[in-house]
């Protein structure tokens, strides 16, 4: 045998030894690195975390392959894990494996699924809620402020430079017995310096279930809170686009949002604003643009949105509105209460969502009243509830028809016998009170005032067939001998006894029906001599 064979076998007898070594080594590395994952990630969540399969890669680079990651917060098992991972896979330099903190360079995600359990990731009934029946949440003034989040120790025992999961879901149960949880689908969720004392960074596609859209966000997370998750730092921007309201049964129009958001997990705050430029309900079908301008906190570990100022402007009218959007029980969807106010606006800016064809009404509107919304499957319509109070100034009619009637009551009533309506254009004051619900108005103390007479009404007013059914009086500042000549001037005077108005004038009782194009308007004849 030469001496380059005898080297040569010398050679390949030292690598297989050197192998050999090498796979028992890594035989030995394998459980060793996956208790240091298994420890730090306990260490790092405060939880019990079970891997079904952990493997270590060290050629061509070091790296894991793991499978049936299982995290349960502070090891319960009366709620569903807080996170599930299908399998993850990593890479990592020798030091990053075996060292301390244990550091993971970039982490690809598979199957990730966060279930954060009823009362928040701490357990407690903290937090934003309000009433347990839900029916009248608090004001956000009477919120507690945001608590500062616990100190963070310097030895943090996890550190991944990158973690990037294409598909991942959001699961947030509800404080409250009987609600339903809310879903989120997450798209190319990236975050780099997980771990670290400032928090990580993120950005992510968050697919929004009702509006159905997806909401781009980035900002920074953490560091996660280990004695209270709910505490956990969160602050970022997000922008909603392209989002169908068609998906909510009863208004239609494209939404687009942006804004900024802060504050932890419990409380955030949030201040952005809303574009629809074909804002509208299906009781006209009427695009009108709507925008608005808002200041919220929003109760991250349950979804529930508390309304500190919402500033909307319909076409040309700005509506104040304050309140709360949570979760009821057992019925999908969310409640919405509200208190809104309108002041000067624009009446026709209103009827163009609620009438179908044409604008019936211009004038100055002032407008308060309380906004009730109940969750479920009926239409916006159906489930809209509304009480409150309204005075419409500077009034008129666009229907010259209508018009002419309203310019010859006023003339009759201070006893003009000669007019036909064609004079001045008058202007109309109507105030009163309104209760919605079942999509039919209830009005009560209705008064239209014109020069000369004032018409006073209760009443209803449906809105799906637009049928009105009213009662009330007619009352003139003229008597019934002015308002009519010769003969009927005669029986006017025999009759203006059972018509005198207290203080003077003529009081008549009236009834108003039928359909809003075409209403019966007359002589109460069953009331004339009922004087109460």
């Amino acid at each position: 045998m030469t001496r380059r064979r005898r080297i040569l076998l010398v050679v390949v007898v030292l690598l297989l030894l050197g192998s050999g070594l090498l796979l028992r080594w890594v035989a030995r590395a394998t459980p060793s690195i996956r208790d240091s994952v298994v420890t730090a990630l306990n260490a790092r969540f405060d939880s019990k975390v079970d891997l079904a399969e952990l493997q270590a890669d060290f050629f061509p680079q070091p790296g894991i392959d793991g499978r049936g990651l299982v995290l349960r917060h502070n090891g319960r098992t009366d709620v569903p894990p807080l996170i599930t991972v299908e399998r993850f896979t990593a890479n990592a330099g020798i030091r990053g494996l075996f060292g301390r903190p244990v550091r993971l360079r970039d982490v690809t995600v598979e199957g990730l699924n966060v279930h954060i359990p009823p009362g928040g990731l701490a357990g407690s009934p903290g937090g934003l809620a309000g009433p347990e029946s839900g029916d009248e949440p608090r004001r956000p003034a009477d919120l507690p402020p945001p608590v500062p989040t616990a100190a963070v120790p310097a030895a943090l025992p996890l550190v991944i430079d990158t973690i990037h999961a294409p598909h991942a879901r959001l699961e947030i149960a509800s404080r409250r017995a009987g609600r339903l949880p809310r879903t989120f689908d997450i798209e190319n969720l990236l975050m780099r310096r997980f771990g670290t004392s400032a928090g990580a960074t993120f950005s992510a596609g968050v697919i929004n279930p009702i509006p159905r859209g997806r909401i781009e966000t980035s900002g920074t997370f953490g560091p996660w809170n280990g004695a209270d998750p709910d505490l956990t730092p969160i602050q970022g921007e997000y922008a909603f686009k392209h989002a169908n309201l068609n998906d909510i049964k009863g208004i239609n129009g494209t939404l687009a949002s942006v804004g900024t958001y802060g504050g932890v997990l419990r409380r955030i705050d949030v201040v952005g604003q809303t574009e629809t430029p074909d804002f509208s309900i299906d009781l006209a079908g009427n695009a009108v643009p709507l925008t608005t301008r808002f200041k919220a906190i929003v109760d991250g570990t349950n979804g529930d949105t508390w309304l500190d100022r919402v500033e909307a402007t319909l076409a040309a009218t700005t509506i104040v509105a304050s309140g709360a959007v949570v979760r009821t029980q057992n019925i999908k969807g969310r409640r919405v209460s509200l208190d809104l106010q309108i002041e000067n606006g624009h009446i026709e800016d209103l009827m163009r969502l609620a009438v179908k064809s044409g604008n019936p009404l211009v004038g100055r509107l002032n407008l308060h009243t309380k906004f009730l919304l109940p969750a479920g499957p009926a239409s916006v319509v159906e489930r809209l509830q509304l009480t409150g109070q309204f005075n419409l100034t500077q009034a008129k009619f666009t229907s010259i028809d209508v018009q002419r009637k309203i310019n010859l009551l006023s003339s009759r009533g201070k006893g003009d016998q000669d007019a036909d309506g064609t004079g001045q254009t008058v202007v109309s004051h109507l105030q009163g009170r309104f209760a919605l619900r079942d999509a039919r108005i209830t009005f009560s103390e209705l008064q239209f005032a014109v020069p000369g007479a004032v018409i006073q009404l209760s009443g209803t007013y449906g809105l799906r067939d637009e049928l009105m059914n009213f009662t009330g009086f007619f009352l003139a500042d003229a008597t019934l001998a002015d308002m009519t000549s010769g003969v009927k001037s005669l029986l006017a005077r025999i009759a203006q006894p059972f018509f005198r108005r207290p203080g003077g004038g003529t009081r008549i009782p009236i009834r108003i029906s039928g359909p809003r194009s075409n209403p019966a308007f007359g002589l109460d004849s069953r009331r004339v001599f009922n004087r109460g």
